[in-house]
């Protein structure tokens, strides 16, 4: 099906050249090239940056690894827990008549 434009060669309002849209696990070609250049570069000066982070003092040094760890770990999400004030039995167990 030949998408529909308009004169000027345009899509038309609700209609465009990629239907379907970008395929599910496609990443951004951009965010990707980025993160490969930081990756090289925290690879080309790893030495240097240990070095760095042990010459910060000791409270310094904990917020920056605080910091990179937002980069290695995933963010929690926050729920919410809703809790009874009814006191629950343990059960009890009864050995022979």
């Amino acid at each position: 099906m030949k998408a529909k434009r308009d004169k000027t060669g345009k899509f038309k309002p609700g209609t465009s050249g990629n239907p379907k849209g970008r395929p599910k696990g496609a990443g951004n070609k951009e965010a990707q090239v980025l993160r490969d250049k930081v990756r090289d570069l925290l690879d080309d000066n790893f030495d240097t940056i240990v070095d760095d982070l042990k010459a910060l003092e000791p409270k310094d040094r904990v917020s920056a690894y605080l910091k990179l760890l937002e980069f290695s770990l995933p963010k929690l999400k926050s729920i919410e827990a809703k809790a009874s004030h009814e006191v629950v039995q343990p059960p009890q167990i009864i050995i022979g008549d």
